[in-house]
């Protein structure tokens, strides 16, 4: 998104000291112009709004970190009360069968750790982390979870 937003940017840059790119009526290369600020500010405020998660298993102690791009969180507790983690089927925008391994910690907060198409693959991230946290995963389908 930065390098669109930098290209974006740039083009304005040259459209503004040009006058124009002189190809179509001017309303209509304004429009264009106009069109492509309005996706990358929606793709800019889609992107950057998403938190990115890192857990952390060490000593029985988990810590969550949560990270946007001008700020941050984490929250740490002990392992004893860490929700098991489950794996939910759902379906894609096209109806295809969607698998997540989520877990949910004590402060309520649900991560997504790992999402995919492949069943397989969500299935062995889902048991690595029951094995670091030593419980057995879960299973359900559930099509209202968003994550």
């Amino acid at each position: 998104m930065a390098i669109w937003t930098g290209i974006l940017c740039l083009f304005t840059y040259i459209f503004m000291r040009d006058g124009g790119f002189r190809q179509y009526d001017p309303a209509v290369e304004w429009a264009i112009l106009a069109l492509f600020w309005l996706f990358g500010l929606g793709g800019c405020s889609s992107f950057f709004g998403m938190p990115r998660f890192r857990m952390t298993i060490v000593n029985g102690q988990v810590t969550v970190h949560e990270r946007w791009l001008l700020r941050r969180s984490s929250e740490t507790f002990s392992l004893k009360v860490m929700a098991e983690p489950v794996v939910i089927r759902d379906k894609d925008s096209e109806g295809d069968p969607y698998f997540r391994c989520r877990v949910v910690t004590p402060a309520g907060r649900s991560i997504i750790v790992s999402e995919s198409n492949d069943e397989e693959k969500v299935r062995a991230v889902c048991k690595t982390l029951t094995e670091a946290i030593g419980r057995r995963p879960k299973s359900r389908p559930d099509g209202n979870e968003a994550g």
